[in-house]
This record gives structure tokens, C-alpha cells and sequence, in this order.
């Protein structure tokens, strides 16, 4: 078999995810394997693409995301502060999340408008945007897909305490934000709501020290942690409805001959080329060393993976399992056959 390579480093492409049971089982054995014969396995970092949550059309061609905020009563302090938080939370979130989104593959970096829009209703149970008002918040930017904060709060709390520790008198400080976010998305084309998405959390920040700790000083302040939470928030959406790049982990071998050890240096240095070159002429004569081409057809698998050609590295996988059986080998198999079912879905 023989396989050419692009100049260059090879660029991990596409995903996979292991959402269910059953997958995190496989890469938590996999691991297990390397890392018990770590003699002779090498770990390399890689990225793959992790599929989106929520699945919403990518027949689109502009997106607009939009925070709808409320000002608060007028004339009540409590109520116009608690307003600004939630604001403060609620801007950041659309930021955030236009960002997150105009990094994802997804978007290929086109960058998302954003908006605000003021309701006058406080209710957490916000009704969908009449359609005349979703026209109105996409007709700037000539969008067909409206992703919108429908409703945000953020109740910050504050916990404060003085102990003995044996030594000295400590203080003990906290603030913690409990977040409920409700979003929505609008196909406009086809005027329909196309995903709807709650995020509930909290948010703790503590410090215990030797004198008083004061929110805003050893801890955050109350527009900071406000801050923070929407930025959560906004990463969390993201996440639901658009694919994004995570880190995982590959092993390869790098022991047997002078070829092997070569070939892992190329790989340090992410000249896989170089690297697949030494391996296939390793491989040319697998009966002389099945051992060792098993070892290298395993490598040749792992670099087509590293250039996004699934079913080829499957291809070499089964060479290496037909040269001689290594103890990773079922498991990988595994790995790469879920990869290959989620780049179906893009």
C-alpha cells in the first residue's frame, strides 16, 4: 500500500466525541493499554472535532445573535441593580458566543452581528419573538438565523465568616452566582424555532485569609463575577450548537530500529511525511519482522488520522493486525470507526 502525503504538518481534521457510556469505556481502555507499555509507546497530543449538541440547519447565510435585557423599575433601587447584572451577564454572553461561534468551523471565522433588544416583560417565561420582531432584528444584516438570549439572571450571594485555625483568627469570604439563561434560535426563512436551550449553574468564588476578605478585593466584585457568568454562558451555547475543536491523545510506536527511532523524532518535530517514509520502508518486507511492521502499519494509521483519512488509517490498522496482534490495535479500531460515523454527520 502506498499513500502520499502533503508538504508540511499534517493538520487534525474533522472529529469525533465520545458522548455516550459506551465511548468514554473505549478511550478510558485505550489509554489503559498505552500507558501500560509506555516502554515502547510515545503519547502525542491531537485535536478532533467535537460535534454539536443541538443539531440546527447549516442551510444559512448570516447569523445575528441578540441579548434581550430589562432596564428594571424605575425609582426601585433594588430592582434597577439586579437589572444591571443581568445585563452586564447577558451582553457578555452574546459576545462571548459570537466569538466562540466565528471560531468554529461552523462559521470559517465570518464574524456575527450582535444586538440588544429591551423587553418590558421580567418573567423568566419569555414567549418566543413575534416574527415581525425577529424581520426587525435581522433586516440590518440581511440574516436568515436569529440566535437569541431570550432571558438572563444572575443572583449573586455573599457568604462571610471569622474561625479560629489554631494558629491566628482567619476570615473566610464567598460569592457565588446562580445563572439561568433560556435561549432560542430562529430559522427566519422558514419562521421557525429551530432550537431552544436552558443553562442553569453556579459559580463559586472563596478565599479564606488574615484579614476581612471584601467582595471586589480578594474576590471578585459583584459586575465582575456578573461578568464571568455570562462569558460562561456564552461558551456554553456555543458548544450546543456549533462544532469545536477539543484536545485528546494518540500513541504511537517508537522502538524496534534505527528507523523507528528516527521516524519518532520526525514526529516530534510534526514531520509526518518524513516520519510515513520511514515506516512504509519498514513495512516493505512485513515477513522478515511482522512485529515490528504490526508496529509501524499502526503508526501509518495514526498519521493518516492526523490528516483527517479515516478509512484509510483504518485500512493500515488492519494491516498491522494481520502482520501480528498488538495490544492496542482492537481499541484504536474502535476509536477511528467512531470517528468515521460522526464526520458523516457533517
Amino acid at each position: 500500500m502506498q499513500m502520499s502525503f502533503p508538504h508540511g504538518m499534517l493538520n487534525a481534521t474533522l472529529a469525533t466525541i465520545f458522548r455516550s457510556k459506551k465511548g468514554r469505556l473505549l478511550i478510558l481502555l485505550f489509554v489503559i493499554l498505552t500507558f501500560t507499555s509506555c516502554v515502547e509507546y510515545k503519547i502525542i497530543s491531537i485535536q478532533t472535532l467535537k460535534p454539536a449538541e443541538i443539531g440546527i440547519s447549516k442551510d444559512f447565510s448570516k447569523a445575528v445573535a441578540v441579548a434581550s435585557i430589562y432596564r428594571g423599575i424605575e425609582g426601585v433601587e433594588e430592582s434597577l441593580a439586579q437589572a444591571a447584572i443581568d445585563s452586564t451577564a447577558a451582553v457578555e454572553a452574546i459576545l462571548t458566543l459570537a466569538e466562540s461561534l466565528a471560531d468554529s468551523p461552523m462559521m470559517n471565522g465570518i464574524a456575527i452581528p450582535t444586538r440588544v433588544y429591551v423587553r418590558d416583560d421580567a418573567s423568566k417565561y419569555i414567549l418566543p419573538f413575534t416574527w415581525e420582531t425577529v424581520e426587525g432584528l435581522v433586516i440590518e444584516d440581511d440574516a436568515d438565523m436569529l440566535i437569541s438570549l431570550e432571558y438572563m439572571k444572575v443572583k449573586p450571594s455573599v457568604d462571610s465568616h471569622s474561625f479560629w485555625d489554631g494558629y491566628a483568627k482567619m476570615y473566610y469570604g464567598a460569592i457565588s452566582t446562580s445563572i439561568y439563561g433560556y435561549w432560542r434560535v430562529y430559522d427566519v426563512t422558514n419562521q421557525s424555532v429551530v432550537a431552544n436551550y436552558l443553562y442553569r449553574d453556579t459559580l463559586i468564588w472563596d478565599q479564606t485569609d488574615y484579614v476581612k476578605v471584601n467582595v471586589g478585593e480578594q474576590i471578585p466584585g459583584f459586575f465582575t463575577a456578573a461578568k464571568y457568568s455570562g462569558y460562561v454562558t456564552g461558551i456554553e451555547f456555543a458548544k450546543q450548537i456549533a462544532p469545536s475543536w477539543m484536545d485528546e491523545q494518540r500513541v504511537y510506536y517508537h522502538r524496534g530500529s534505527g528507523d523507528m527511532k528516527k521516524a519518532a523524532i520526525s514526529v516530534q518535530n510534526n514531520e509526518w511525511l518524513n516520519a510515513a517514509q520511514l515506516w512504509q520502508k519498514i513495512i516493505q518486507n512485513p515477513k522478515s519482522n511482522p512485529v515490528l511492521s504490526a508496529k509501524a502499519a499502526f503508526n501509518m494509521a495514526l498519521a493518516n488520522e492526523m490528516n483527517g483519512k479515516f478509512d484509510v488509517a483504518l485500512d493500515w490498522l488492519d494491516n498491522s493486525q494481520e502482520y501480528y496482534p498488538l495490544s492496542g490495535q482492537s481499541w484504536y479500531k474502535r476509536i477511528l470507526e467512531l470517528r468515521v460515523k460522526v464526520m458523516e454527520k457533517f
